[in-house]
């Protein structure tokens, strides 16, 4: 029998009779959490329909009357198991799947009540059904790039390329999200197995490109005439391996020498690398059937939009040399190469590390580094979003990035140790030297986890590059027991969720600043 307060108690046999009587049916999908019951009724009846078996339909509820009001959001979560269900080749089969392996249908809750991004991905292929019952496991880099070589080169022409980069992209988020949601990874594995995807598609992209303009200009070379050499280099959350499920990607290309082509229609390297790059990032970032693969920004390499898209190794050095800034310093901490000639790439990153890990730390760069960040927090506060903004905000993701990063600034030069692209393991060094306390690190380690999952459960929800927080209530309970505050008992207020998510959400970012305002 069913016996938590506010839904209707009934028997299993009671399920038999769920479609016959709208009224009881009704009363029971409100006792189950769900706010608007008429679509829920329509959607039983829907199914129902399109399985041709009632009996399956009263099993499947049976399940989900226990189901249901444990998830974030069960009228989202029923809806779209019908709307899966309905797209299935045989929606009586595959229903018949569901009542008969129970842990299958709690898994789908989980997921359909949390993402709408993986809702639409399952529905729009429901062969990922069977894929996801059989358990997916997770892949390093090199399995992807194995993987997504014979999906890509398999593929008959640019567009069908395209559009196999984003349906493997889209399987491995899924995969990703799965293990996260469902299996609850760690941080750390969820946005390195986000950051190993997004590497094998720039590595792709990149072998994609070459092939494409060597075709029309001929392989460069050196005025030495041996092939000249291309890296691509990452920065921000790619270069530290921290990616989210919704970020940008930070891009750099670099090439070695200059030199010209080999083939009839000779083009200088300069142009050669320029046009190559111009094609990585088509490839990722050209909207498609299946949206894009990846969001590319280009504007942290030298001078920005106005730069070349393309830089030899030697003007890059000289760039930095002569114009580098303090805030181009910061953000090569977690430059990192990760497509094309990798030894070229840690060429540059020995050659540039005097140029970001100076002994000193003066009173000017201080001074940069501090209105730097006044400017963020402004943007924040002048738009009314201190306190919902979960990477700008008040102690929000970027205020432990920018303690962080200028400890490491300011102490790179004389411990080598601390100068790592990882936000955790740069705070785990910080504190091995002595540049954080065990309570400072231990605090803002906390709050950082914490912080990402809620960016996390914000993003997934429908794959945006999204921040904040909601400001209604109801969207604020969904969004506690997402994540991980469910009500504390059947007679908790229906906001007791909300309120103990904001509690602690204050409380840590609060601690969050007054290490920052310390430091």
């Amino acid at each position: 029998m069913s016996t938590v307060p506010g839904k209707i108690n009934v028997s299993a046999e009671w399920f038999g009779t769920i479609l016959t009587d709208p009224a009881t049916t009704r009363l029971w999908l409100g006792g189950l959490g769900i706010r608007d019951v008429e679509r829920g009724a329509r959607d039983l009846r829907d199914l129902a329909e399109r399985a041709l078996d009632p009996f399956a339909v009263s099993q499947l509820a049976f399940h989900l009357d226990a189901l249901l009001p444990r998830c974030p959001d069960p009228g989202m979560a029923l809806s779209n198991l019908e709307r899966l269900l309905s797209a299935c080749p045989d929606p009586h089969a595959s229903l018949r799947l569901l009542t008969q392996h129970p842990r299958t249908t709690e898994v789908l809750v989980q997921l359909f009540s949390t993402s709408q991004h993986f809702s639409e991905v399952m529905i729009g292929d429901p062969t990922l059904l069977n894929w996801l019952r059989a358990g997916p496991v997770r892949c390093d880099r090199a399995q992807l790039l194995a993987e997504l070589q014979d999906a890509v080169y398999t593929s008959v022409g640019e567009d069908a390329a395209k559009l196999a980069l984003r349906r493997f992209r889209r399987r491995e988020m899924l995969r990703i999200g799965y293990d996260d949601i469902v299996r609850g990874a760690p941080l750390e594995v969820t946005t390195l197995d986000l950051s190993h995807l997004a590497e094998a598609s720039v590595e792709i992209a990149y072998q994609l490109a070459r092939d494409r303009v060597e075709e029309r200009f001929g392989p460069p070379v050196g005025r030495d005439g041996r092939p000249a050499r291309f890296v691509v280099l990452a920065l921000g959350k790619l270069g530290g391996r921290e990616l989210n499920y919704s970020s940008d990607i930070d891009l750099v290309f670099l090439y070695n020498v200059e030199g010209q082509t080999t083939g009839p229609r000779a083009v200088s390297n300069a142009e050669f690398f320029a046009k190559m790059g111009g094609e990585i990032v088509r490839f990722l970032a050209d909207h498609t059937a299946l949206g894009q693969a990846y969001r590319v920004d280009m504007r942290l390499r030298p001078e920005g939009n106005h730069g070349e898209l393309a830089r030899s190794l030697a003007a890059t050095l000289g760039y930095y040399e002569t114009s580098g800034r303090t805030w181009e310093r910061q953000a090569l901490i977690k430059c990192r190469p990760i497509a094309g000639d990798l030894a070229l790439g840690r060429e540059f990153l020995e050659a540039i590390t005097p140029f970001v890990y100076r002994r000193y730390l003066g009173a000017a760069e201080i001074g940069e580094i501090k209105a730097m960040k006044r400017r963020i927090e402004q943007r924040t506060v002048s738009a009314g979003t201190a306190a919902v903004e979960v990477k700008t905000g008040h102690g929000g993701i970027r205020d432990v990035e920018f303690v962080v990063q200028f400890l490491q600034l300011l102490h790179g030069g004389q411990y080598p140790e601390v100068r790592h692209e990882n936000t955790l393991t740069a705070m785990a060094r910080l504190e091995q030297v002595g540049c954080l306390t065990q309570e400072e690190r231990g605090i803002m380690e906390d709050t950082y986890r914490f912080l990402r999952r809620v960016e996390h459960r914000l993003q997934t929800m429908f794959d945006r590059q999204t921040h904040q927080m909601p400001r209604d209530l109801e969207e604020q309970r969904i969004l506690a027991v997402r994540m991980g505050y469910p009500p504390a008992s059947v007679w908790e207020d229906r906001t007791g969720p909300a309120q103990r998510f904001l509690g602690d959400y204050r409380s840590k970012t609060d601690l969050n600043r007054r290490i920052l305002n310390h430091l």
